[in-house]
């Protein structure tokens, strides 16, 4: 029977257990990011906002432009900003995935010891895999109070972290503004520059003209 528990037990964990071979990034947490078509914001946007938690397959990184090229799970290829771009799931992610593999071996946990509880094995050997399963138990627990306990923290530093992005991207936005400001500005300048250096030659070409008109003639000697 003990042989049956560990083998279950090992198999429950192989089957939670998933590799991937292909490079990922994921969205960070409660933002929605825009899909440009290249590697910067002047480009077209082909989505509107990739969620928190997107699953993406990272093509290419121009560290120039500060965008990288990625294709999501539908096979949709674009640029987006590489500070979106996280090496592990978003912390509330990790979090629902945690819980949920904790529910899941507890759940097993819970059927072995029915099983335990059924079986006719003697005493010692019941007894044995009860306090066995009891400890695996309260090491699950322990883990569960410390993914909450990291996760909390990294949800924290997730949100002071967008809090920050939204912030930067108001004075990126305003510094625009500024500079088309004073682009006009600038403009206009010159314009009332130009307009009245042509008013001042207009005004010198009407006295030479005009001047002279009005002053008297000289008589002549020989008349």
């Amino acid at each position: 029977m003990k042989k049956f528990f560990i083998f279950s037990l090992s198999a429950i964990l192989f089957s939670l257990a998933s590799a991937s071979f292909a490079e990922t990034r994921y969205i960070s947490d409660k933002i929605y990011v825009p899909l440009r078509v290249g590697d910067g914001s002047k480009y077209r946007i082909i989505h509107r906002g990739l969620p928190s938690g997107e699953k993406l397959e990272l093509i290419s990184t121009n560290k120039d432009s500060g965008y990288s090229q990625v294709k999501t799970s539908k096979g949709v290829e674009g640029w987006l900003p590489s500070h979106y771009l996280s090496s592990s799931p978003s912390a509330r992610s990790q979090l629902e995935a945690n819980k949920k593999r904790i529910e899941a071996l507890s759940a097993t946990n819970k059927d072995l010891r029915i099983q335990l509880e059924n079986s006719t094995e003697s005493s010692e050997k019941t007894n044995s895999v009860v306090n066995e399963l009891n400890k695996e138990n309260t090491n699950l627990t322990e883990q569960l109070e410390e993914i909450k306990r990291i996760s909390a923290n990294s949800i924290k530093l997730d949100e002071d972290n967008r809090r920050l992005l939204e912030s930067n991207q108001m004075l990126s936005s305003e510094v625009d503004v500024l500079k088309t400001d004073n682009a006009r500005l600038r403009e206009d300048k010159e314009n009332e520059f130009f307009l009245n250096g042509a008013f001042a030659v207009l005004i010198g070409v009407m006295i030479a003209l005009i001047v002279p008109r009005m002053m008297p003639k000289r008589r002549s000697d020989w008349g």
